[in-house]
């Protein structure tokens, strides 16, 4: 999905394209080109304002092969984009078969949009497993227009149509009347691309591009740039399509040496095939995988992808195309391992993803004492490989070894391997063999960071049988342990980081404990989500959805994280963007509870409360009735006026919270919504008493917001360390 020789990019511009794209440039120039004379011609006020024109790629060749999937996939582009629009006052004028017009009332707002669409498609694209890539260019022009009935006119629309071809497929061209406008006010660079003459204009325009971060997983090789470039020029004149080719030319060749060191050092490592006559040894395998993307996270000059996306392609079946395609890697990591009587055998390939060449490979022959450290090592060697230059304290973290105990090494990777399972049951299981593991070596920190993580999920994520008194005492003391055996433990600044804020309400030191977290292993996906919750949830939303979004950079499959993307937008009242963006989610994660449930949630803050109750029974359903996602469908059934299932979920509720499984906070938006507003701040108060890690929730969630000037919902916010 991301370029290669097989991408379907490659038919965008197929005779059947050149023929949609030509039809469309004859409609607008048709229909929005200025009149000869507007004062007399057009019974509109003449207005400057901004315009964009986007245009699908590949959809007339998909039309072809497959008619009934083109469909589909117009209509979730249209789906996806119409929001945004909204969202920054953008007012639709046409749509063009796959092509929108646009106007805006300032080139500062089209930009954005032009951005948040572009970023909004990409995560679609690196969240989808199977199905067509949805790319679209983007050109934006300021210009004089007139409206006449229900079409435009003027140079300002003819434009902006001449520019969008020039983009890249997933980027964005503008004019340099626009470029004036944002100059230094988008997060994202411009880059001068050199002056064209568009056809039937007749001064030469400048053009630009919006540099955007993603676009080196799918940019255009130069020698394609030029066949590309040759093939739309008769949207260009020649005089000005030598300097406009000239500088693309340089924009891309100057940038291909960095920028494919940059793409060899994103690195996927491919699960290890268990060659072992024990297939129970399969942990051991992916143990041997987890500790190899733990040490390669530690270097900062690398970008990792994270076990959640890797572990998809366990199975056999996948091509290594598809896999780069997938996850959006420069760099495979690959190999097996075997183990039997007390020996173990690693061996190791790295392979340039586009080539196929091998980088380096090693077979590590070691008894079990000794294969403690293979995977630090293997990190140093695919560092020395890819030419990055470790930095000294980096090259002491790898130098380090957990444990010299091959037995408590063994424990340790039976603990990880059921924790990532995620059940209550696994969970538990873990537990077990973290304890035994630290049993065998009191100074393996690893492993007490393991215990830690478990009762955390104990503790604050519903899991397990614990007292949430109990976890919340034992998830402090081992991550405390573990620092004190190994204080750039990332993990346990992490586990310590979530602590602060969920369970102990100290902000500014959790704060101070996940940047910690990330300054010692900036390619640890997992950090980035729970750092972006926690900044949404203190209330810096959009600073909160660019960790997020990092996270989802690292973990281009997960589905948590995806949801969390999604959650944030509607954190940050982007209601309409959370639903699109979580449909999609469910489409590609039928089964996964999360994301219905936050489809749910964003539903309901959307006020579409029939829309949102299907949902959230749904997510119910999934979860095995997790107590959180049977308050929230309460809460749904309470405010669309269904009062005897509402109350029927609280005697639910009620019978949960016996076993210490239900907090009041999730009883009192229940009552909230049957209009019992003292019962629910009480119970509120209640879960303050119990310090109830929910409150965290209080100030982002848009369900309380009619509570938010009420004095006693106030002094809880206060405690809860959300109001200065």
């Amino acid at each position: 999905m991301k370029g290669g020789n097989d991408s379907p990019i490659l038919t965008e511009m197929q005779e059947s394209e050149r023929v949609d794209l030509r039809i469309k440039r004859e409609y607008t120039q048709r229909n929005c080109m200025t009149p000869q004379d507007p004062s007399t011609t057009v019974d509109g006020a003449r207005r400057l304002a901004a315009i964009m024109f986007t245009d699908m790629v590949g959809y007339s060749a998909l039309t072809q092969q497959n008619e009934q999937r083109a469909l589909a996939l117009l209509e979730e582009h249209r789906s996806l984009l119409r929001p945004l629009f909204a969202a920054h006052k953008g007012s639709e004028i046409k749509t063009i078969g796959d092509a929108f017009l646009v106007e805006f009332s300032s080139a500062l707002d089209a930009c954005r949009c032009a951005v948040e669409i572009q970023r909004r498609l990409h995560e679609r694209n690196a969240g989808t497993l199977a199905g067509h890539p949805l790319l679209i260019r983007i050109g934006l022009h300021v210009g004089d227009i007139v409206h006449r009935e229900s079409d435009v006119y003027g140079d300002g629309v003819n434009i902006a149509s001449r520019i969008e071809p020039l983009a890249a497929p997933g980027g964005i061209c503008l004019s340099e009347d626009a470029a004036r406008q944002v100059q230094n006010k988008l997060e994202y660079p411009l880059v001068p691309l050199g002056q064209g003459e568009l056809k039937n204009i007749q001064l030469p325009v400048q053009i630009f591009s919006i540099e955007l971060p993603w676009e080196r997983l799918h940019r255009t090789p130069i020698a394609r740039l030029v066949k590309l470039y040759k093939r739309r020029r008769r949207f260009v004149h020649a005089g000005g399509s030598v300097a406009l080719l000239a500088a693309a030319l340089w924009f891309w060749s100057s940038s291909l040496d960095p920028e494919s060191a940059s793409m060899s050092r994103r690195i996927a490592v491919l699960p290890l095939e268990n060659l072992s006559s024990n297939k129970e040894d399969e942990y051991f395998a992916d143990g041997v995988t987890e500790e190899l993307i733990s040490s390669l996270a530690r270097i900062s000059g690398l970008e990792v992808i994270a076990r959640s996306s890797v572990m998809q392609f366990r199975k056999a079946g996948f091509d290594l195309g598809t896999v780069t395609r997938e996850l959006g890697a420069g760099t495979i990591l690959g190999g097996s391992v075997r183990r039997a009587s007390g020996t173990a055998r690693i061996s190791v390939r790295l392979l340039d993803a586009a080539s196929q060449r091998i980088l380096w490979s090693e077979d590590y022959d070691r008894t079990l004492e000794d294969a403690l450290s293979v995977q630090n090592d293997i990190a140093m060697r695919v560092a020395s490989a890819l030419r990055i230059q470790l930095l000294d304290a980096e090259r002491r973290d790898l130098s380090k070894v957990g444990t010299t105990n091959p037995e408590a090494y063994r424990l340790f990777l039976l603990g990880r391997f059921h924790l990532n399972k995620r059940t209550t049951e696994d969970v538990e299981k873990a537990v077990q063999y973290f304890q035994q593991s630290v049993d065998r070596d009191t100074g393996y920190s690893a492993a007490y960071a393991g215990l830690a993580e478990c009762n955390l999920l104990f503790a604050g994520a519903g899991y397990g049988h614990v007292p949430r008194d109990q976890a919340v005492a034992a998830a402090i003391e081992a991550s405390d342990r573990a620092l004190r055996l190994d204080e750039r433990s990332a993990e346990a600044h992490a586990v310590l980081g979530y602590i602060r804020y969920r369970l102990e309400w100290n902000w500014n030191e959790a704060d101070e404990e996940f940047r910690k977290a990330i300054e010692l292993k900036p390619g640890d996906a997992r950090v980035h989500e729970w750092y972006g919750l926690f900044l949404s949830l203190r209330g810096s939303t959009r600073e909160g959805l660019e960790e997020m979004r990092r996270a989802a950079t690292l973990d281009p499959l997960s589905p948590s994280v995806a949801t969390g993307v999604g959650r944030l937008l509607a954190f940050d009242r982007q209601f309409d963007s959370s639903i699109v963006h979580l449909e999609n989610v469910v489409r590609t994660h039928p089964n996964y509870a999360e994301a219905y449930f936050a489809l749910g949630l964003s539903y309901a803050y959307a006020k579409r409360f029939s829309e949102a109750i299907p949902i959230m029974e749904r997510a119910a359903e999934l979860s095995g009735r997790r107590p959180v996602i049977l308050a929230d469908l309460g809460y749904l059934y309470g405010v669309s006026g269904r009062t005897a299932d509402a109350r029927r979920i609280l005697d639910e509720l009620n019978v949960i919270s016996q076993r210490n499984l239900a907090s009041p906070w999730m009883k009192s938006f229940i009552h909230f919504s049957l209009g019992e507003q003292e019962t629910a701040l009480a119970l509120m108060e209640e879960s303050l008493r119990q310090r109830d890690g929910l409150l965290v929730y209080m100030k982002t969630e848009p369900l309380t917001i009619g509570l938010h000037h009420n004095p006693r919902f106030q002094q809880i916010l206060r405690q809860v360390g959300l109001v200065d």
